[in-house]
């Protein structure tokens, strides 16, 4: 089944389901998306439009990629369902109108452990191709502005689970960690004034002194390779690697998070 699908259209797929999943993660009610997420990719290997059930054995057949479906799974039962399992879950939760408390929530997860199972297997390929960061990277990122108050900072963080918000001081991009916001938010003076501080008025590098501490963004481009970026990270730091567009912007963002 996998060469039924081109590369471009892998990464495609691939972030229509990430796409999903992370709806799905924010709130029940995006158990649809995955839903329309699952037919969208039937479709395409069928070649003709029908129903969830009717899309069962080409993902089945596209799921034989996943490492953790078809070998993890068997050997951890207890831990991991099998993708029929998960298939039948989602599909009686799709057909069913009772969406829920425990029924619900039961529902999406099994949607969710569908989704990074057929992610890992979309990007199956590649084994077969030199990786490069436009293939994994998160478009559209989400930065802040130096003239923003602290407290923007912090809800964009607690709302999305962000650890680093790139931003752009003069003409260098730097990361602002969540350690440092919780440090600042943490003194002695007042947590309201604090919060409306600008980023630019407070924030700086830890040799400027700065009382909201600042560290240098890793700028790379769409066609660094992934396995250069990880051989040279250091495991022991976290990393956010921001992709530079060419014109002083941002293209997008990558962490190992999305290389896993």
């Amino acid at each position: 089944m996998g060469p039924t699908l081109s590369w471009l259209e892998r990464c495609h797929y691939r972030d229509r389901l990430r796409g999903a999943r992370y709806s799905a993660l924010a709130d029940a009610e995006g158990f649809g998306e995955v839903c329309f997420a699952l037919e969208a990719i039937g479709m395409r290997l069928l070649r003709q439009e029908g129903q969830l059930g009717s899309y069962i054995r080409e993902l089945y057949e596209l799921a034989k990629d996943s490492d953790v479906l078809h070998h993890v799974a068997t050997e951890f039962p207890v831990l991991f369902a099998s993708f029929s399992a998960l298939y039948r879950t989602v599909q009686n939760a799709r057909n069913d109108a009772m969406h829920s408390g425990v029924y619900a929530r039961h529902a999406t997860e099994a949607a969710i452990a569908l989704c990074i199972a057929l992610e890992e297997a979309l990007m199956k390929e590649q084994d077969f191709k030199r990786v490069t960061v436009g293939d994994f990277m998160v478009r559209s990122p989400v930065a802040v502005q130096p003239w923003q108050p602290v407290a923007y900072a912090r809800q964009l963080m607690l709302t999305h689970s962000f650890s680093f918000l790139p931003v752009k001081i003069d003409h260098d991009w730097l990361l602002l960690p969540e350690v440092s916001v919780a440090k600042f938010l943490h003194r002695k003076e007042k947590r309201k004034e604090l919060l409306a501080k600008e980023i630019r008025e407070v924030g700086g590098l830890k040799e400027s002194g700065a009382e909201l501490e600042l560290v240098r963004a890793c700028l790379v481009s769409e066609a660094s390779e992934v396995d250069t970026l990880l051989a040279e990270a250091d495991a022991s730091v976290q990393t956010l690697w921001l992709v530079d567009d060419g014109h002083g912007g941002l293209a997008g963002v990558l962490s190992p998070f999305e290389l896993m």
